[in-house]
């Protein structure tokens, strides 16, 4: 899947964002939107100028059902200033309102809505929808298909993963042998970008998309380490590297003023200064209630009602500063 580029002539940008949105990918389901109820209020968002938000948000490409299913969802909050990124993920299966209707549907089916050609020419409704949720300012939207996803990981020559234990999933075949079941071994595994993609789809666990969040922080953190010790930021054979393998499969509506401005935080960054989180049911902060009926199936909703993001709001408040 091909789709609109913003700003692929630019070496620059396309370095600091390989960071942010190498994980980007997903497997999708189609999901009913339903009637239902009255809206709350929203608040301004925050709006800090030493702070860039981008909306990270990954789709599996035409080839597969949902084509556009955002099923990666991930606010990246970069401060200048501390050389830090933070990223806060947001499931695909919260149920969210559908801007100017009493219609709803799940958060992850919104930029189809606003793309029903399947061609990305509108962010409107995920963004704003973003937005109201986190009460974050989104600056910039970026949009990558799988293909791009395990281009850019073979460009870079493969990753290295630690898992705590085995990595099973019934449900995805081997990339090496597709009569066999997806495995990795505890320990460490070494992933080319068929491999890549294959961890970052698989859900096959207790905790369902909230582990499959979990396999795309560990991935980005490898990402990272990765491209510091090739020297990728710095070096011109890396950076066009990487620059031809997202080619065409990168949607963003960053210019050459956002990419300049990303330079020193790729020149500073250290792990350290990296943290994730997830807007979740469980640990560190039960935010969400899950919940399954005959009209959408199974889906999430804020814990203090329907629309209400007051308590997601503070928690990534706190999560941020």
């Amino acid at each position: 899947m091909k789709l609109n580029r913003g700003f692929v002539e630019n070496l620059f940008i396309i370095s600091a964002l390989s960071l942010i949105v190498a994980f980007s990918t997903l497997i999708s389901k189609q999901v009913k939107e339903v009637e239902i109820f009255s809206l709350k209020p929203i608040n301004n968002a925050i709006r800090n100028f030493k702070d860039k938000n981008i909306l990270v948000l990954g789709v599996a490409g035409l080839e597969s059902n949902g084509a556009l299913l955002t099923d990666v969802m991930m606010v990246v909050n970069v401060n200048l200033d501390k050389s830090s990124v933070k990223a806060v993920s947001i499931p695909r299966d919260l149920l969210v309102n559908i801007k100017n209707t009493e219609k709803f549907t799940k958060i992850n089916n919104l930029l189809t809505i606003d793309n029903p050609q399947l061609k990305i020419k509108k962010t409107d409704l995920i963004k704003d929808k973003i937005e109201q949720i986190t009460n974050l300012k989104i600056d910039n939207v970026v949009i990558v298909d799988l293909d791009g996803f395990r281009y850019f990981i073979d460009a870079i020559g493969g990753i290295n993963v630690y898992l705590d234990k085995p990595l099973y999933d019934p449900q995805l075949a081997n990339p090496d042998n597709p009569s066999e079941r997806f495995y990795l071994e505890a320990g460490w595994n070494y992933l080319d970008g068929k491999k890549a993609a294959k961890f970052v789809r698989s859900r096959y666990a207790a905790t369902g998309d909230f582990s499959r969040i979990d396999h795309q922080h560990d991935l980005l953190m490898a990402v990272f380490q990765k491209l510091k010790k090739l020297n990728a930021f710095t070096s011109p054979v890396m950076l066009y590297k990487i620059y031809s393998s997202w080619s065409g499969y990168l949607y963003t509506d960053f210019n050459i003023q956002d990419g300049f401005k990303l330079l020193p935080l790729v020149k500073n960054l250290n792990a350290k200064n990296i943290k994730f989180t997830t807007i979740s049911y469980s640990k560190p902060e039960p935010l969400l209630i899950s919940n399954s009926t005959l009209d959408y199936g199974y889906y999430l909703m804020p814990k203090i009602g329907l629309e209400n993001y007051n308590d997601i709001r503070n928690y990534i408040y706190n999560f941020l500063y």
